[in-house]
């Protein structure tokens, strides 16, 4: 009875998949932190206006893919869609409020899919580690992975994401674009902002896929001004007055809402009505100094030093303010309505509104005009100790102290690079001055990790060149013990993807010298490094002796990834020497580590899985094979890994010729020689490429049929759809693809849809097979 086959050789779970990590951990089933209070709906205020006609409507419009609530700050935005999440009984909401952090692709897919989570248990949250992937390529699989989930659901979620002005990142929008192309019915997006996103508005208007609510439909009616001013507020203004203040603020929610504060300290308050005049920031400027002016002291000082914060807690206004007290005062000035917004249930956190905490802010510069440096400074130092780094920097640049700035991210990026937070931690490195991060080595060598990371493997040398000639500024408090040490490892790492056998071994060699008074982890990765350098320079015996002392050692594994990777190189050399036994446990350890640690996305899983197609196929069991090989192809294309993608297309062609699909196997062949063409030193490949097309040869004396007309395809594609499909299964993401053609992102996205209709085929993994199969039919 044939034994079992390794589960590591199943197709790839999107779900699994996480990114390379510079300091490895043992566990790594941890996501981002998720800020929770961004997934929770503003809490109606006593003094909120019910705006009933806005409400009907939107509880009208079922069949909108898309809600957006445009308008400047102030109209009431929030307020409203708070207002609809407590009030809406017949659909699940869910909530997400952005912020600059969200730029981060990571950050923001992450709260997005944990809000979604929330409301929708059925949405696996797991899928928040996909978005690490190494390259940033993976957006397109976690939106089919909830696209697909929310097909599945019974009953409609309505996600709400407030204030998406904040997010500027083209690829996110680009990903969101996507998400709305291809929304589900059972998935509803709310999108609140100051401006119109990048998105194809005029296409969804044209649809009647979107609904739009903007300035003019929020502002306030005569009738909710009364309300407001006489029924909460209780100022008792006559009808005539109601109406001229309406006039003035032209309904605007927040010039309503501080007028009547304003109003409110007066004996008489309709005497003043007839001096508000002005645009919207004159208004604010004006009512503000007057509810300001109401305020004791000592709520009037409180108010201006904190609006130098985003977020308020008792604890960390009373480290900015030098005071104590400011539980009982944030509770107060919420009784009050002085425009603070809880942003938990527990009263813990609050935020004041934007327009109130600009002009507080402009007041402090006024009236104190040294003293802001000095709040940022001490906001800088709380997030410090409390470990909330991203805000201890931001605060540390705001008060100019960009020596302090740099050493707290010298020292800290890796912990946030290590939780997937790539473009974080490089917008970091971008707030400091150019000349700032070339002298010193730390900030130059995590520009090139975070290069390699993101896939941009042709700046990770320049930046490895400008640490060597930087100052040498210390050691790492994680991860690699040195400079140097670290250097090599990156060095190593982007040499492999790039196909450079010779220069992989040598940084590695120097790694592994490094590293032997380090860690045993450090030492591990280096070992790995090596011997998977000399593997694919087919030095079998010596790389064997290398990838034991990394896999050999009894669990748990000192390094998950190290393990990983050496496991899938033994597996290859065990098999390739005809050892189909000590194959299997190799493999069956490899599945073993990747379904304890969720590891089946990471690439250096992709030799494993390669190893078990090949396995596969040498048993005949061609379908399982084949879908490993395309799962092993798809983590090599997205790691940009040239080596395992020149290596996953041949294992196809192999496959291919044992189901005699000889024309297949030849376009198979065609991808992995274009792959191999663009690498500097590719070892064994160049060698495996050889034997499969003379394999091919042997396969190519069935008769042909007859020429086929040119400028013709026979499966109906036309020149720029299969051109399309031939970038995408290069591994090329839609934004690239359209830089290649010089068209927009959803011009390239028509094409695809088009091809996978014409083709039969669900998404990219099916089109990059497909397009491997069809390669000859260039030629025709």
């Amino acid at each position: 009875m044939a034994e079992q086959t390794p589960s590591v050789v199943q197709p790839i779970s999107a779900a699994q998949r996480t990114g390379n990590r510079l300091e490895r951990r043992t566990d790594l089933d941890d996501g981002p932190l998720i800020v929770l209070s961004k997934l929770h709906p503003p809490t109606p205020r006593r003094s909120t206006v019910g705006r009933k006609e806005l409400l009907a409507r939107l509880a009208e419009e079922n069949s909108a893919k898309l809600v957006l609530v445009v308008a400047p700050a102030g109209w009431g935005k929030t307020s409203l869609l708070g207002e609809w999440c407590s009030a809406c009984e017949t659909e699940r909401m869910a909530w997400l409020s952005v912020d600059q952090g969200d730029n981060d692709p990571v950050c923001f897919w992450a709260h997005f899919i944990a809000a979604l989570n929330k409301v929708s248990p059925e949405i696996n949250a797991d899928a928040r580690q996909l978005v690490t992937a190494p390259g940033g390529k993976s957006a397109d699989i976690l939106l089919s992975h909830i696209i697909n989930d929310f097909e599945l659901l019974p009953t409609r979620v309505t996600l709400i994401v407030d204030d998406y002005h904040q997010i500027r990142n083209k690829d996110i929008h680009e990903c969101v674009e996507y998400l709305i192309a291809h929304m589900p019915p059972s998935l509803r997006l709310v999108l609140a902002t100051r401006s119109d996103p990048a998105l194809p508005l005029a296409r969804l208007r044209a649809r009647g896929e979107m609904t739009e609510i903007r300035t003019d439909d929020l502002r306030f009616t005569e009738a909710e001004t009364a309300g407001l001013l006489n029924e909460t507020l209780h100022l008792g203004l006559s009808s005539d007055d109601v109406r001229l203040l309406r006039q003035r603020t032209e309904g605007w929610a927040a010039g309503l809402y501080l007028a009547g504060l304003s109003l409110s300290g007066h004996e008489r308050p309709d005497t003043p009505v007839s001096a508000f005049a002005g645009d919207d920031r004159q208004i604010v400027d004006y009512l503000v100094a007057e509810v300001l002016d109401e305020q004791p002291a000592h709520i009037r000082s409180f108010l201006m030093r904190t609006a130098v914060l985003d977020r308020l807690s008792a604890r960390l206004c009373d480290a900015v303010t030098g005071e104590g007290g400011s539980q009982r005062i944030l509770e107060e000035i919420e009784r009050s309505g002085l425009f603070v917004v809880p942003l938990d249930t527990s009263r813990r956190w609050y935020r004041y509104h934007t327009l109130f905490a600009e002009t507080l802010r402009r007041e402090l510069d006024r009236s104190e005009p040294r003293l802001a440096p000095l709040l940022h400074r001490r906001a800088s130092e709380w997030y410090r100790q409390d470990g909330s780094i991203a805000e201890a920097v931001g605060h540390a640049i705001m008060a100019s102290d960009l020596a302090d700035a740099k050493e707290l991210i010298a020292t800290r990026w890796i912990s946030y690079f290590n939780e997937g937070l790539a473009s974080t931690a490089e917008s970091w490195l971008n707030s400091l001055p150019p000349e700032m991060v070339a002298e010193d080595s730390r900030l130059c060598l995590a520009n090139a990790w975070i290069a390699s990371h993101l896939g941009r493997l042709d700046e990770v040398e320049r930046w490895l060149e400008a640490g060597d000639a930087a100052t040498r500024q210390g050691t790492f408090t994680d991860g690699p013990g040195s400079i140097e040490s670290a250097a090599c490892i990156v060095r190593s790492h982007a040499s492999h993807l790039l196909g450079d056998l010779a220069g992989a071994e040598a940084a590695s060699r120097r790694a592994v010298e490094l590293a032997a008074d380090r860690t045993e982890r450090c030492r591990a990765v280096a070992l790995a490094a090596l011997g998977a350098s000399l593997y694919w320079q087919g030095r079998d015996a010596e790389a064997f002796e290398i990838l034991k002392q990394v896999a050999e050692p009894l669990q748990p594994p000192v390094d998950n990834l190290a393990s990983l990777w050496a496991l899938g190189c033994l597996a290859a050399i065990t098999l390739r020497q005809g050892e189909h036994g000590r194959c299997e446990r190799y493999l069956k350890r490899a599945a073993e580590l990747v379904a304890q640690h969720g590891l089946g996305m990471y690439r250096e899983a992709a030799t494993a899985v390669l190893a078990s197609a090949d396995l596969l196929e040498s048993r005949g069991e061609l379908h399982a094979a084949e879908e490993a090989a395309l799962s092993g192809l798809e983590l090599a294309q997205r790691g940009q890994a040239r080596l395992e993608t020149a290596q996953a297309w041949l294992c196809l062609a192999r496959i291919k010729l044992r189901a005699g699909s000889g024309a297949e196997a030849a376009g198979c062949i065609s991808a992995a020689r274009e792959m191999i063409g663009a690498c500097a030193a590719p070892g064994i490949v160049t060698e495996l490429a050889t034997s499969t097309a003379r394999l091919a040869g042997q396969h190519a004396s069935a008769p042909k049929s007859g020429p086929r007309p040119r400028g013709r395809r026979p499966d109906g594609l036309t020149g720029r759809e299969a051109e399309v499909l031939r970038l995408l299964a290069a591994g090329k993401t839609n934004s690239e693809i359209a830089a290649d053609l010089v068209v927009s992102v959803h011009t390239v996205e028509r094409h695809l849809q088009n091809a996978y209709r014409k083709l039969g085929v669900r998404n990219r993994g099916q089109a990059a097979a497909y397009i491997a199969r069809t390669a000859p039919l260039r030629q025709a």
